[in-house]
């Protein structure tokens, strides 16, 4: 196969893999490329642009809605898979400051949640990612081909400054200066049921934010992903996962997540690009019990360059 027909083939193939273990942020598209479908080294620069009703945050529900741009790099070398991702995230309407008080000892508003209490996200704004990945081959039967597994180590880190303001005179009495930054790995698994491939991550993750008027937060995710085959209708492409797992100092450290997410997405010939619609209803119990979150989005990603 040609050198340009390989990696239409692996570009097509990242379109239509399986949706990525880590649901966070929702925009994040897949891109899991087999190395059997190139000979070579591969770099795919990509951007993604759309808008998110009711945007969460790693599990930390923004509270309004929101637009976004993401521009990924990735490289493709043998079994090895490296990404730089830098996000802009912007809310519908930017939250005032928060306020103190001149009494003794100061109060603020609005007040943090409690400790048990799902904590509040933190405004939007540039976060970039770096990501290493691996992948495996997995052998499934004498007579079938092996399949491809991906491993994947994640850091991400979003820059905070919180401006206080007097709650008389509106003046900037208080600077607060942190970051909000994430590190996990994701590893793609597979088994076989009664006849039946069963797919799925586990996921690890720990997450930590400081620079707000809240202490300093940290918090663990254990999850597994369910990823059932997707289908073909027409010309969309459909398929699903169920997140299931715990985010601990949420009131108790069980089970406290639930999220399906349907995903469609839809291939313009003429534009190469692609438009997606997520759908992902997030259940989560703290202290204070259940809630459900229905996020969804509309976005466009399109390959920039591909070499």
């Amino acid at each position: 196969m040609r050198r340009r027909g390989l990696l239409l083939a692996a570009f097509a193939l990242l379109l239509a893999a399986t949706a990525s273990a880590q649901q966070r942020p929702i925009f994040d598209v897949d891109d899991f490329v087999d190395p059997r479908q190139h000979d070579g080294p591969v770099f795919i620069s990509r951007l993604i642009a759309g808008v998110a009703r009711n945007f969460v945050d790693d599990y930390r529900p923004l509270g309004k809605d929101a637009g976004f741009i993401e521009l990924t790099n990735s490289f493709y070398r043998e079994n090895l898979q490296f990404d730089y991702k830098h996000s802009e995230v912007r809310g519908e309407n930017r939250a005032p400051d928060p306020v103190r008080c001149g009494c003794n000892p100061p109060l603020y508003f609005p007040t943090p949640p409690p400790p048990g209490a799902t904590p509040a996200a933190p405004q939007p704004g540039s976060r970039d990612t770096l990501q290493v990945g691996f992948y495996r081959m997995e052998l499934v039967g004498p007579a079938d081909p092996p399949i491809a597994l991906r491993t994947r180590f994640t850091f991400s880190r979003q820059k905070l400054t919180t401006h206080i303001r007097s709650f008389t005179t509106g003046e900037l009495v208080e600077q607060r200066s942190g970051h909000d930054q994430s590190i996990g790995v994701d590893a793609d698994t597979h088994f076989v049921f009664r006849g039946h491939d069963i797919w799925g991550s586990l996921v690890y993750a720990r997450s930590s934010t400081s620079g707000t008027l809240a202490e300093r937060r940290t918090q663990q995710e254990f999850a597994y992903v369910a990823r059932p085959p997707g289908i073909s209708l027409w010309r969309l492409l459909a398929r699903a996962t169920l997140t299931v797992g715990g985010v601990t100092n949420r009131g108790g450290t069980a089970l406290n997540i639930v999220n399906p997410a349907l995903e469609a997405f839809w291939h313009s010939h003429a534009t190469r690009a692609n438009v997606h619609l997520v759908w992902s209803p997030l259940s989560m119990r703290d202290g204070e019990g259940w809630r459900t979150h229905h996020q969804i989005a509309l976005f466009v990603d399109r390959a920039l360059y591909i070499r």
